[in-house]
């Protein structure tokens, strides 16, 4: 490109920079990309336009938050970086990939001049009570950045057109500065197309966000998440940078959580053994619950929390269960939790007294052997 075009087409930038906004920034970002192997010279000359955008803007004065226009009711929910907030206990796969987008994030500078964007949108799917919010917020932590949760009570409406509007403007809001937004529920609004029981207002709506997607700015994340997975639509899983599986959690995440909340590893450990299946918020209010019962009604942290996990096993597995070792400790340690003598849980569990001794040692931390 001759210099003289080359030098209005960066003045043009420079206006259109000025005016600003996340459509206008990611155009930018596009271009040096597209340009550079024709012409590195000029790449490198409109890179420095939009690097260092992200600081700029968080400097910047807030800015009036979307509203229902008719409740005045806020669309979005706002949390700002927290010390206090607790990581998520992740499975090693997705702990890399979570480690890999703040990392994409942190260095956004460096990819922008090599024409590339960090991760701009994640979608997490799993049954509830996995860690998906919990995983959200901590991204917005990481990447020091607020993060705004689409509130669907304000949001949906009953008014044909309004809950589509109500969604483009968080949308749109979320990109005008940087941010973690998250759409908690996805599928309420991300449904399949082919589901006949929608109006065809939501219809749209999955076409708007599709479309959204595809442009959404490098300075912001979005993330999705949803307990339902197969309601989606099949297209929107393919726009998305990144997708996280999440799963109910293994046995070392479960005990990594109790342990986490102050129970002593060897009880920890035990009661991870025999509650596979619960989700980690499970876990975690039986451990609430169980304080609770120890202050209110007098009784052993200890058993209220081994009571739980005796009955917490689907019934579908619990028989399976009942004879196996994990739940045999649980059941000795509980009898001592009620007073009984060694020889008297030997005697109800149908075990020998030494093994209900080892037992008994190695859940309260005494010695390391199994029994």
């Amino acid at each position: 490109m001759e210099q003289r075009a080359q030098e209005e087409l960066l003045i043009l930038f420079r206006d259109a920079m000025k005016v600003g906004g996340a459509a206008i920034e990611m155009r930018l970002r596009r271009f040096a990309s597209l340009i550079r192997p024709s012409d590195e010279a000029l790449a490198q000359a409109v890179t420095p336009l939009v690097s260092g955008t992200r600081s700029l803007r968080r400097e910047s004065p807030d800015i009036a938050h979307p509203v229902d226009a008719d409740t005045k009711l806020p669309l979005v929910r706002i949390e700002h970086p927290s010390a206090t907030r607790v990581p998520p206990l992740l499975s090693p796969a997705l702990q890399a990939e979570v480690d890999r987008i703040v990392h994409e994030h942190r260095a956004a500078d460096r990819l922008a001049a090599a024409g590339l964007m960090p991760v701009r949108s994640v979608l997490m799917s799993g049954p509830p009570g996995v860690g998906k919010t919990m995983t959200a917020g901590w991204l917005a932590q990481r990447l020091d950045l607020p993060l705004y949760t689409l509130d669907l009570a304000s949001v949906m409406s009953s008014f044909l057109g309004k809950t589509g509007a109500n969604v483009r403007s968080v949308l749109n809001h979320a990109q005008e500065r940087p941010c973690v937004l998250l759409l908690d529920e996805f599928d309420s609004i991300a449904k399949r197309r082919d589901d006949d029981t929608d109006v065809g207002e939501l219809k749209r709506l999955v076409t708007v966000i599709l479309q959204t997607i595809d442009d959404w700015s490098p300075t912001s994340l979005l993330v999705a998440a949803t307990n339902h997975g197969e309601l989606l639509d099949p297209a929107v899983w393919r726009r998305f940078d990144v997708t996280l599986p999440f799963e109910m959690p293994a046995l070392e995440q479960r005990a990594a959580l109790l342990h986490s909340r102050e129970v002593a590893a060897p009880l920890a450990e035990a009661v991870a053994a025999v509650t596979e299946g619960q989700p980690l918020s499970a876990l975690s209010r039986a451990v609430d619950v169980a304080r609770k019962q120890a202050l209110l009604e007098e009784r052993g942290f200890e058993e209220a929390l081994i009571t739980w996990a005796a009955s917490s096993a689907p019934q579908s597995t619990r028989a399976a269960r009942t004879t196996s070792k994990g739940r045999r400790d649980l059941d000795i340690y509980l009898h001592h939790c009620r007073g009984l003598s060694a020889r008297e849980i030997a005697e109800l569990v149908g075990t020998s007294h030494m093994t209900v001794v080892r037992v008994l040692k190695r859940l309260k931390g005494e010695v390391d052997a199994g029994a």
